[in-house]
């Protein structure tokens, strides 16, 4: 019987850590690799000692593959970006007609993150935040373009790559934007204004339906609304907002994503779509939804398909 692969970096928080209790439980035959344990040795992808025989797998899922490792004694953090490892896979899955979820998107926009979102947004007509990307962060240069563009004080500046609300700066005037930018000529940012708020959401769709909504809002004193970083949350329902984003899904051609959405006095904005989500505040508020449950579905319906 051919098996599921998981790849992951052993988080608990992860949505791939709640499938194998539930691979377990309907008898469904797995096999979980961390990314830390795969080697590349010419053609063939090892798990440790044991060459991956992918004859035997039906179905891989994966989780995010940009991910630090900190030593236990110093602290010291080595972050790991495996894009172009994750790329090779995927092309080998599509060669040999092995299912991921999003494996479209992903073999389209192999490098996917805060910059390439931008454009992803703005080509497909996604209502989102106006957003200013320079290969080059001179500070003559950011400067008039963020006056080209009218992209006022406060801003937002982000690190392309990041997630869970770090890497992000609230910036008040021109002497900080000046000093913040300094040593970051060649770090690969995007430059948003703040739009001021008490509350961003986020939706989980999968398999073109959103199972549930979650509002997130910052502790008292802070502007990031992300849970993880202590913003608070609780359930919410919108039946327009859940419409919405499964219409963004289907635009972008996605089948498992966490959707952050802003509420503004002109409707609804994407601040950003998370194909690799965490679930802990999400499952706090919807104990009742069985997040596994539906990735099983998904992972099943198009297996089918496939036959």
């Amino acid at each position: 019987m051919k098996k599921i692969l998981l790849i992951g970096i052993g988080e608990e928080n992860s949505p791939k850590q709640y499938l194998p209790p539930a691979f377990k439980k309907n008898a469904m035959p797995f096999i979980y690799a961390k990314w830390s344990d795969l080697s590349f040795q010419g053609k063939d992808v090892f798990v440790g000692q044991i060459k991956l025989d992918f004859k035997n797998i039906k179905t891989v899922i994966f989780d995010i593959f940009r991910f630090p490792i900190i030593k236990k004694v110093s602290k010291q953090a080595f972050n790991y970006n495996l894009e172009n490892e994750f790329n090779i896979l995927l092309n080998i899955l599509k060669e040999k007609g092995i299912y991921t979820p999003n494996h479209t998107f992903f073999l389209q926009y192999p490098f996917y993150n805060k910059f390439s979102q931008m454009h992803i947004f703005a080509s497909k007509k996604i209502p989102t935040i106006s957003t200013l990307h320079l290969c080059d962060n001179k500070k003559n240069k950011v400067l008039s373009l963020l006056k080209k563009q009218s992209i006022p004080f406060p801003l937002v500046a982000k690190e392309s790559y990041g997630g869970g609300g770090n890497n992000v700066w609230k910036i008040s005037n021109k002497k900080a934007l000046e000093s913040f930018i300094e040593n970051r000529r060649n770090i690969n940012t995007v430059f948003q204004p703040y739009i001021k708020n008490d509350a961003d959401y986020r939706a989980i769709v999968i398999n073109g339906e959103c199972i549930g909504l979650m509002k997130r809002s910052a502790q008292k004193g802070q502007w990031k609304n992300n849970f993880s970083l202590g913003g608070k949350v609780q359930k919410y329902i919108d039946p327009k907002m859940s419409r919405f984003a499964v219409n963004v899904c289907k635009k972008m051609g996605l089948e498992m994503v966490g959707l952050d959405i802003l509420a503004t006095k002109n409707g609804f904005v994407i601040i950003e779509a998370n194909l690799f989500f965490g679930l802990d505040g999400f499952q706090s508020v919807h104990p009742e939804i069985n997040i596994a449950e539906k990735i099983i579905k998904l992972i099943s319906t198009k297996n089918i398909c496939k036959k």
